[in-house]
């Protein structure tokens, strides 16, 4: 089974971005306890959410339409 896509997304970061994603993996004990492995699986994560939080309002929009 295939995971991930042959196209991999570029994501550009703010700086603040980047430090505060940088500060988050040396966090050792937090990554673990969220099952964060790497910067791509900490984003996978948060857009995973933002899509799911999509999904569930289109699907409200669908059936009050």
């Amino acid at each position: 089974m295939k995971r991930y896509t042959d196209n991999p997304l570029q994501v550009r970061l703010y700086e603040s971005q980047e430090n505060s994603l940088n500060q988050m993996m040396n966090d050792k004990q937090y990554i673990s306890q969220k099952g964060i492995y790497s910067k791509s699986d900490a984003v996978r994560t948060a857009l995973f959410s933002l899509l799911k939080d999509y999904e569930k309002e289109n699907n409200i929009r669908s059936i009050t339409a």
